[in-house]
């Protein structure tokens, strides 16, 4: 083959593997844009299909346990954390109080137990990670009324846990509790809670 029809064979392979590189290179920050989720993402975490899936199982297992009672509502929702965008998804499990005019708005350790135990295995077989957060609901003056959680965290976790499986933090001067538990990525959650 003469030395001219080389050239445009070899340009025409330096193109292919420039294409295949960067392809490559950029599938890291693609999948989670196809998604609609932040570039910088965990390009195998759960996708958006992969929690609205998994929010009817999880709710159906809130509904069935009456973890709730009548004082709360269990509310499953898509939840995410942000990094230019939506990242790191989940299933959040809001626990909004039933009567925004109830003055009592502690949680009960009970209640967050027998929520966990409702959910946490139902998010194992969903592959989701899900989160157990306070819920807020507007009372007639347009204000908001939320649950408090963290007495309820305080008393099955302490102050603030951190493991492989789950996480549980509680600030009482700020209001903000929540349980988090990686049942993406781990079986058995519930036992190392002690729950289960």
């Amino acid at each position: 083959m003469p030395t001219r029809g080389r050239a445009p064979i070899r340009g025409a392979l330096a193109a292919v593997l420039a294409a295949t590189i960067a392809v490559v290179l950029s599938g890291c920050f693609m999948i989670p844009l196809v998604d609609g989720r932040s570039p910088f993402d965990d390009p195998f975490g759960s996708s958006e299909s992969d929690i609205e899936k998994a929010i009817p199982p999880i709710q159906a297992a809130l509904d069935e346990s009456g973890a709730g009672g009548d004082r709360w509502h269990l509310v499953a929702e898509s939840a995410s954390e942000n990094c230019e965008g939506p990242c790191n998804l989940y299933v959040a499990v809001r626990v909004e109080p039933a009567d925004v005019d109830d003055p009592d708005r502690w949680v009960s350790e009970e209640v967050l137990r027998e929520t966990l135990i409702a959910v946490v295995p139902v998010a194992e077989s969903q592959r989701v990670d899900v989160a157990v957060v306070s819920g807020y609901r507007k009372n007639e003056y347009g204000g908001l009324v939320s649950a408090e959680l963290s007495t309820a965290v305080e008393s099955l976790f302490g102050e603030r846990v951190r493991s492989d499986q789950f996480s549980a933090t509680s600030d009482e001067s700020y209001g903000d509790a929540e349980v988090h538990a990686f049942t993406r990525t781990h079986t058995n959650v519930l036992a190392s809670m002690g729950l289960g």
